[in-house]
């Protein structure tokens, strides 16, 4: 299968490498020192369940001169996605199938309207993942949080989704097809938005945060609000998202905090206005008060296209 990286950070590298090793055809589009790395030494792997190195990837900083992929994993933040579009329009053929795995439930309307929600496979990823070093990506709870679920943007079942799940079994990633994804997307942003509100704000792993009684606190309502917008959004989420949602935060290792938290300490633009800032403009248009994260999102819109340039170290 020709498989495409769009947006080969920590994720898109982890899904690739793992393509890469069962023996897909897979090209990854990055930038800057991470894709001279790759270039210059392969691609290496490091998790609890063991690591690999891949001497010899496909890695370009663009798409020019390359054929139709089979599959797409378009992996690049938020903020990249309108003006990717473009681009990626290149290599969309008739047969193309487009997995998306932005966090949020606000890209992939985005690419249903480009290339049409026939093509669009919406994808839900729970991988804590970041680059250790250009080169090196380091998944520190791959045992726990692996996989990824994706399914036909319209739900139900469609040819092009039973196929690329055939295809994504033999590379060794836990691969769930669903038959309605948006309740999955939602079930995952529920947790996320809070999740990344919560250790981005205190610049701490969850653990600290779960051992502290008003941070706790604050975490539950966090939920509770997004909650309540996934309900009135998509009437299959359950009326118990929310206590789910908590309850997995409460068992995830201790040691773990966003990837957005990564970005803010590196100086980089975060994904506030999709996460937090999704919350609020869903909640202000069905009219559901959203304090809590109208609260986080006005600590960290300072820091929203990267740390200020006159902030003190």
């Amino acid at each position: 299968m020709k498989t495409i990286i769009y947006g080969a950070g920590a994720m898109g590298c982890y899904f690739g490498a793992r393509l890469q090793q069962s023996g897909h055809d897979v090209t990854y589009i990055a930038r800057g020192p991470h894709l001279e790395a790759m270039q210059q030494n392969g691609l290496r792997i490091e998790s609890r369940s063991g690591g690999f190195h891949l001497n010899e990837v496909c890695a370009r900083r663009d798409t020019s001169g390359l054929d139709c992929a089979d599959l797409i994993l378009f992996a690049v933040k938020n903020y990249d996605v309108a003006d990717c579009l473009p681009e990626m329009s290149g290599i969309v053929g008739p047969d193309t199938a487009i997995i998306t795995v932005q966090n949020g439930v606000s890209a992939q309307p985005m690419l249903a309207d480009a290339f049409g929600a026939d093509r669009v496979l919406p994808g839900v990823v729970r991988l804590p993942a970041d680059i250790r070093e250009p080169g090196v990506i380091r998944t520190p709870a791959e045992e726990e949080m692996t996989g990824i679920t994706f399914g036909p943007y319209a739900g139900g079942s469609s040819p092009a989704a039973d196929a690329i799940h055939r295809a994504l079994i033999p590379s060794g990633i836990p691969v769930v097809l669903s038959d309605d994804i948006w309740r999955a997307l939602w079930e995952k942003f529920i947790p996320l938005s809070a999740f990344s509100a919560m250790t981005v704000s205190t610049r701490l792993d969850i653990g600290h945060i779960r051992r502290t009684e008003n941070s706790r606190a604050l975490l539950r309502a966090l939920i509770d609000e997004t909650a309540s917008i996934a309900r009135a959004a998509h009437d299959t989420v359950p009326a118990d998202a929310g206590q789910t949602a908590f309850d997995f935060l409460m068992q995830v290792p201790p040691d773990i905090h966003a990837s957005m938290l990564d970005d803010l300490e590196r100086g980089k633009r975060i994904e506030l206005d999709w996460l937090s800032g999704e919350v609020i403009r869903r909640g202000r248009a069905l009219g559901i008060p959203t304090p809590s994260h109208e609260c986080i999102y006005a600590v960290l819109a300072p820091f929203i296209d990267g740390r200020p340039e006159d902030a003190d170290n």
